[in-house]
């Protein structure tokens, strides 16, 4: 999740909130405060916007009316103390208790189930992490001090500890799907290893967090990712390579399917490209060495200069079918195979499959004697 995320699950304080029958409210007492300033902000547009602020007296007690609406996050800020996340709705009347002394250890919220979740999550989960980073610096000083029964030792019990948090994250989502503290889990969870969970959550908050800036990121973020794993598995080895369809130097449409019955190397190119050219000797000498083997190579460059891109086949002797619609990175094949970076390679069977991409260099030579034994 992109980190504009992250102000709302750096854990903090506390507040209270009491009934008003007209609005929402956010009020409570903190003791030990007196003469701090409380605030309370929201963010609309994924921006913070206060909507009140108060210096607290004798008795610590505030309070703070908020236009009703639906579900979405606020931070309660007081003076010298970290910021408490809080998640309700217009059908809350949000109420805190703390002291200042203690705000983080001991903060207590009542009237917003969301609110009172993240702050279950951030008591159990500060003890995880706490726990993980005292072994983690044991584990350190039994490295630098050389003792590799206490090291070996440590590093189980830290792997452990992992595993055992890890549950505990999973487990906090399942509980609740519909839960607003669970964009706090999520801060602790790899998008790419773990896109079901970000999905549950995504879908559990779809009825109550709809519109929301935070909760539109998060859906933004796992669209991404869907489209980069469906890019990445089209690509997996044993999936079968889009036809490309381009001109080659002379002005002629060239399709990779002709090439279908022969194993054949993609290889995105330019004339431009200091890495590419370097490349290319290792990709002539493969070529010179299977060309007579049923195998090709598909050079697709992304030149924009037509000129410079006949010359560069010409100088680093390229003798094999080449295509480009002088596109630069908008050119048709490169975004067909989301080609990011150049040279980048992608090896096919002659079934049209693919066997592997990105091979250069060593590991080219040794996928292609592996193939033909040789």
């Amino acid at each position: 999740m992109k980190r504009t995320l992250i102000i709302f699950f750096a854990f903090g304080m506390a507040v209270a909130c009491k009934t008003n029958e007209n609005n929402t409210s956010v009020s409570g007492t903190i003791q030990n405060a007196e003469g701090k300033a409380v605030s309370l902000i929201t963010y609309p547009g994924g921006e913070p916007d206060t909507i009140g602020s108060t210096v607290l007296g004798n008795d610590g007690n505030f309070s703070f009316d908020v236009t009703p609406g639906r579900l979405a996050f606020y931070t309660l800020t007081i003076e010298t103390a970290k910021p408490i996340v809080l998640a309700f709705d217009s059908a809350s009347n949000v109420e805190f208790t703390a002291d200042l002394n203690t705000v983080n250890e001991t903060y207590d919220v009542k009237g917003s189930k969301d609110s009172e979740k993240i702050r279950d999550f951030f008591i159990t989960g500060t003890k995880y992490e706490r726990g993980m980073d005292s072994t983690m610096q044991a584990l350190q000083a039994a490295a630098n001090a050389g003792d590799d029964d206490l090291r070996v030792r440590l590093a189980n019990d830290y792997n452990d500890q992992r595993k055992s948090y890890r549950t505990y994250l999973i487990d906090f989502i399942e509980e609740d799907t519909t839960s607003a503290a669970n964009f706090t889990v999520l801060q602790r969870i790899d998008p790419k290893t773990d896109l079901a969970l970000y999905k549950k959550v995504r879908n559990g908050l779809s009825t109550r967090m709809q519109g929301n800036f935070f909760f539109d990121q998060l859906n933004n973020q796992i669209v991404q990712l869907e489209r980069q794993a469906a890019l990445e598995s089209f690509l997996s080895p044993g999936s079968m390579a889009p036809d490309i369809v381009l001109p080659n130097p002379a002005d002629e449409t060239t399709t990779l399917s002709s090439l279908r019955g022969k194993y054949v190397l993609i290889d995105f190119w330019a004339s431009w490209c200091k890495p590419c050219r370097i490349e290319n000797p290792n990709v002539v000498r493969m070529y010179n060495k299977y060309k007579d083997e049923n195998f090709e190579i598909f050079g697709v460059s992304l030149d924009r200069d037509k000129a410079k891109w006949e010359e560069a086949i010409q100088v680093d002797g390229l003798q094999w079918l080449h295509v480009s619609d002088l596109q630069f990175w908008n050119s048709a094949a490169a975004q067909l195979y989301n080609v990011k970076s150049i040279p980048f390679t992608v090896l096919l069977d002659p079934d049209g499959k693919v066997i592997q991409t990105n091979l250069r260099g060593p590991a080219l030579e040794e996928k292609m004697a592996g193939i033909f034994g040789y």
